[in-house]
């Protein structure tokens, strides 16, 4: 914080070291600023543009849209690779030159208030590089009303071959299907329509999309866990050169809480994994219940394969 540069200044602890760490701290948080700023100007301008492209691309391939994404997805990385040469620069070059010299405290503070303010940075990246990869991808809810369409268009005009009688269709058939006449017992043979026949692949694809977000919740876990150790880490190195018995106390129970913070998270996620797959299997099944029998069997593979090799 300012107020503590200052103090330190004002003690005449090493006044010259302090000066540079001070003004190289806020040059660098100006910086990020001014990084996230473009961030943000190129991402909002960039995200419609992409969007529009994909929809109106009449190529096959989507190719130019495939260029332009990567090019997008390429400045975003530009913008991240920037923050870290300049964060190892100035930051670490700076933090390890001072870190052996009697301001410990204010060392440790200028570091973590910089690799804070590139958290946040490299976050928003991450952020904006997901949005411009969900412009690729498909609407399944749009494919799978394609489905209900047609079945909606063809289930009332189905008649038996044999004595013209109409055959009720209760379900959307994805496969040939025989079906009997209740009139006359003939067997009729039922061709589903071409949007019917894709019902499997949609219909996984559907459920996956529906129960995403749960799935992201789970694959956060990694990350959260290693800032908590991170965290944790840095507070213990900041102990080495502390001297202030209430300040020792206060930082060995942020310490803690880090590192409990830390073991639930890791006892969660696979939780979190077992309620992403229940959900996205039911899922599934709702929209294709004909072979529920067979993705409950798929579902326990999952789960045992889960449950042997889980990181």
């Amino acid at each position: 914080m300012p107020g503590f540069f200052e103090k330190t200044a004002k003690d005449g602890q090493n006044s010259e070291a302090i000066k540079e760490i001070q003004e190289t701290r806020d040059r660098f948080i100006v910086f990020i600023g001014k990084l996230e700023d473009k961030l943000k100007e190129f991402g909002e301008a960039s995200i419609p543009e992409l969007q529009s492209l994909l929809d109106t691309d009449t190529d096959e391939f989507k190719r130019s849209y495939h260029r332009m994404r990567a090019a997008v997805l390429g400045q975003i990385e530009s913008i991240r690779k920037k923050a870290v040469d300049v964060k190892e620069e100035k930051i670490d070059t700076l933090w390890y030159s001072y870190n052996d010299q009697k301001i410990p405290k204010m060392c440790y503070q200028f570091r973590d208030e910089c690799y804070e303010r590139h958290h946040q940075l490299d976050a928003l990246c991450s952020a904006y590089r997901e949005r411009v990869e969900d412009t690729g991808v498909e609407d399944f809810e749009v494919k799978y009303q394609r489905i209900l369409d047609e079945h909606d268009a063809i289930k009332g005009k189905f008649r038996c071959t044999q004595c013209g009688s109409p055959i009720t269709i209760d379900r959307i058939y994805f496969t040939t299907t025989y079906i009997t006449c209740v009139a006359c017992q003939t067997r009729n043979t039922f061709e589903p329509g071409s949007q019917a026949r894709l019902l499997e692949h949609v219909a996984r694809s559907l459920a996956e999309q529906r129960t995403k977000q749960l799935l992201k919740e789970h694959d956060a876990i990694p990350e959260k866990v290693h800032d908590l150790y991170l965290q944790a880490h840095r507070l213990e190195l900041s102990l080495i050169h502390e001297k202030d018995k209430g300040v020792l106390a206060q930082k060995r129970k942020q310490i803690d809480e880090r590192r409990s913070q830390k073991e639930v998270l890791e006892k969660k996620r696979p939780d979190l994994y077992y309620t992403y797959l229940r959900a996205m299997f039911d899922e599934w099944n709702s929209l294709n219940p004909a072979l529920a029998e067979e993705h409950e069997k798929f579902y326990t593979r999952l789960l045992t394969d889960y449950k042997q090799y889980k990181l």
